[in-house]
């Protein structure tokens, strides 16, 4: 069974208190009953082994059985900022850079985005990508959350990056600079921003704009990538010379 986020002050000393959508789930979807255990965890915090004692449609009632302390904050900090997605391949981008350990996730309006964000749904919308970003920690039981950001311009995302120690940015460009040369052998920094454009890549302007920014444009070779893809991809090998994959 996979690990279920809490909210800080449902568990108190020995007892685990559930309300809400989450007691919800647990009694009427996974039809849990007294007697069954479930992990709950607090994003970035201990995960408690609960042994469930009470069941009502909204409410749960257990009994903490173990307690697992988190561990180290994991390093690097990634941030992918990604060009917003057409169908349904944001939400993979999204449930798939979860599981690979990204710490937060800034949908991106570019020159070349097809995707425009609709006022009146942004905020409805950021919510159902946190959501689903949620249900992917839960399901791979991470540790965390990775927090979703609403849409932003991609110049804007450029100069709030200034503060984050590797910055990188996909490019085609023939004979560039491949991503796997730039991380191997060099130090693994604390944290790191991604730029993945859409398909069709970013404009050259935005390259410059970037690179103005502190990005170094940085290549995964001669293969042309879906932009779900790609966030896949940069993410694996990230965490693969920097992080804790393979």
């Amino acid at each position: 069974m996979p690990v279920f986020f809490i909210e800080r002050g449902a568990i108190q000393g020995t007892t685990a208190s559930l309300t809400g959508p989450l007691a919800r789930h647990l009694k009427g979807s996974l039809r849990v009953h007294p007697g069954e255990h479930v992990w709950l965890a607090e994003a970035g915090g201990p995960r408690y082994e609960v042994r469930i004692t009470a069941a009502d449609r909204d409410h749960l009632t257990g009994q903490v059985l173990a307690e697992i302390p988190p561990p180290p904050l994991r390093l690097p900090r990634i941030t992918v900022g990604f060009a917003l997605i057409k169908g349904d391949g944001m939400e993979w981008a999204i449930q798939k850079a979860t599981e690979l350990g990204a710490a937060r996730l800034v949908p991106l309006i570019t020159a070349r985005t097809i995707v425009r964000p609709k006022a009146p749904r942004t905020s409805h919308q950021t919510q159902r990508w946190q959501n689903i970003a949620l249900e992917a920690a839960q399901q791979s039981m991470c540790w965390e959350v990775p927090v979703v950001a609403e849409p932003q311009p991609f110049d804007a995302w450029c100069a709030e990056s200034a503060s984050t120690a590797c910055r990188l940015i996909l490019w085609e460009k023939p004979g560039g600079l491949s991503l796997r040369d730039r991380l191997r052998g060099k130090p693994r920094p604390d944290s790191v921003a991604l730029a993945i454009g859409p398909e069709g890549g970013f404009e050259p302007g935005e390259i410059e704009l970037a690179e103005h920014a502190g990005f170094e444009a940085v290549s995964l070779g001669a293969r042309i990538l879906r932009s779900e893809s790609a966030v896949l991809a940069t993410l694996s090998l990230v965490q693969y010379e920097w992080g804790d994959l393979g």
